[in-house]
């Protein structure tokens, strides 16, 4: 039965590509090593057109007359208030390009625009070296090291030491935890529940937060927060699992790269990367429960707590609710084992 793979390694070869939407430039070479907020690419978002009726704007009568008043041409590149056209009464009001835009096309009275667009950032996400361009279309980075991946993360990325605040995996973090010798770290706390605590991280210029779990109601004050947030288990008080819990603490003061950045239509997740000088393989992506697996319960009392797959039983279980379904036999890390619904479990591998 195939269910959610979420990779918690402590050495993999670890290969991602970025590509990006619409027309875009490449900015970096191959062999170039890149940090996780570098730039390795920028692109323009989908083009957006406008149609200026000039006829209709001005309440000129005739369509030659709203031609002839048009002052620009097929080519033209606008700021923001210059004139498009200017009606021969004198009392009129010209008509001014409410955007930076370009002319694209001018049809009878009517002039076609396209808006002018910044260019977007494709930022690498960790620490890399540049295998493989994708002219204008992305590309391929890759590295080895310690892999970590979460559940949520606020759409940013950055890379600095990682500091172990968490005396347990059920701590909280308050803000009062947070202290100014955490500058320029990336903190490793527990379940947050304060808003306050990213306003202090903030101030205090720590570079990212690794949270446990977090208050659904700070949801959109994590969204806003200048610097990279992510969720290892999910929202509400949910405890670490002990296995990703002793991985970044074994790595305590390394430089690691928080890349909060992913896409869950294309199944990417945020990711914890610790760069490793050493060659290895890369991880096995979808995989199946069974025997001998490492999981993560995802709900429940239990939720948050990994533990290993005894045996999957062969035949339907009825739960409590009446629902029959497949059950599979886990053993915690203190021997106790419990009987599962293979809906309630997520792979660790």
């Amino acid at each position: 039965m195939e269910t959610l793979n979420f990779h918690t390694l402590g050495l993999a070869k670890i290969q991602r590509t970025r590509i990006f939407p619409g027309r875009g430039d490449v900015l970096v070479r191959v062999g170039q090593k890149v940090d996780a907020s570098d730039t390795i690419a920028e692109f323009f978002p989908e083009e957006k057109f406008i149609i200026v009726n000039v006829r209709k704007e001005l309440n000129i009568k005739n369509t030659d007359d709203a031609r002839r008043s048009i002052n620009v041409k097929v080519g033209d590149k606008l700021k923001k208030g210059d004139v498009i056209a200017q009606s021969s009464r004198t009392i009129s009001k010209p008509l001014k390009a409410q955007n930076d835009s370009e002319v694209v096309n001018i049809i009878g009275s009517q002039v076609v625009l396209r808006l002018m667009q910044r260019p977007k950032a494709v930022l690498a996400g960790f620490e890399a070296i540049v295998t493989e361009i994708l002219p204008f279309r992305g590309v391929v980075i890759e590295t080895n090291g310690a892999l970590i991946q979460g559940v949520w993360g606020n759409q940013k990325a950055t890379s600095g030491p990682i500091i172990t605040i968490m005396e347990d995996m059920f701590e909280e973090l308050t803000p009062q935890k947070i202290d100014v010798t955490f500058r320029g770290s990336i903190v490793l706390g527990g379940y947050c529940a304060n808003s306050e605590v990213f306003k202090a991280a903030e101030e205090l210029n720590i570079k990212g937060l690794i949270l446990t779990s977090m208050s659904a109601s700070i949801a959109n004050a994590a969204l806003n927060c200048n610097i990279p947030i992510i969720l290892l288990e999910g929202f509400g008080p949910i405890p670490l699992n002990e296995r990703t819990y002793e991985l970044l603490k074994s790595n305590e003061k390394k430089v690691v790269s928080l890349n909060a950045i992913y896409d869950v239509k294309k199944y990417e997740k945020p990711e914890i990367i610790i760069q490793l000088p050493v060659e290895a393989n890369p991880p096995v992506e979808g995989q199946e429960l069974r025997n001998g697996c490492v999981v993560r319960v995802n709900s429940g009392p239990d939720q948050g707590k990994a533990a290993v797959i005894k045996k999957i039983n062969p035949t339907k279980t009825i739960l409590q609710n009446g629902i029959r379904t497949v059950c599979a036999i886990i053993e915690f890390s203190d021997e106790d084992q419990i009987s599962v619904p293979l809906a309630n479990l997520d792979i660790l591998e």
